[in-house]
């Protein structure tokens, strides 16, 4: 229910990292704790274990970049969560064993679930668009026609993390290849 602008030009700048971020670029100390700057990052679905845990249930097999930003995120994550993630992935394959029963019906559910999970990561596209991607360019345009954006909320976002999501990823790029790895998460069409 928040305004896409205010998302943007004041509450996403609360939810940034100190990681990847270019106005903290050796992180934060934080006083009385530690005495050398420490690098977090910002709030980001990728840390969300319900979806790395679908992931590797259902076989979804990122790329490699993504992968790497998938799994540094897992440190973020409650322990008991990070280990039944590294429990589910040694397992024997849920893809493999689907495919081997020969069942339509057991297929069909299998690719309901992958649809799910795509249908999700689709969604999350269109709330990132929505939230940052057309804030953003609202923004370059107010900063491009040199009109007084002193009064417009998305003015106060900073232009370096136009393109960046809150947990430091490259946003719009990561996202879609994310959801089109998960298409590959269907199973092979077999001829009746």
């Amino acid at each position: 229910y928040v305004d896409p602008s205010v998302f943007y030009g004041v509450m996403r700048n609360y939810m940034l990292g100190w990681k990847d971020n270019p106005f903290m670029p050796k992180g934060l100390v934080y006083e009385g704790v530690q005495t050398e700057p420490i690098e977090y990052s910002g709030t980001t679905a990728a840390q969300s274990s319900v979806l790395q845990c679908f992931d590797e249930l259902l076989g979804v097999k990122h790329e490699e970049k993504s992968c790497a930003f998938l799994t540094c995120m897992r440190s973020y994550m409650p322990p008991a969560h990070r280990k039944l993630i590294q429990d589910i992935s040694v397992q024997p394959s849920l893809r493999d064993f689907v495919q081997q029963q020969a069942n339509e019906y057991l297929n069909k559910a299998f690719d309901v679930c992958v649809s799910k999970l795509l249908a999700f990561r689709s969604y999350h596209i269109n709330v990132v668009s929505r939230f940052i991607t057309v804030p953003a360019a609202r923004a370059r345009q107010l900063r491009k026609n040199s009109h007084d954006s002193e009064g417009e909320i998305v003015s106060r976002a900073p232009t370096s993390l136009e393109e960046r999501g809150t947990g430091g990823s490259g946003i719009m790029t990561f996202l879609k290849t994310v959801r089109d790895k998960t298409k590959d998460g269907f199973l092979p069409q077999t001829s009746k």
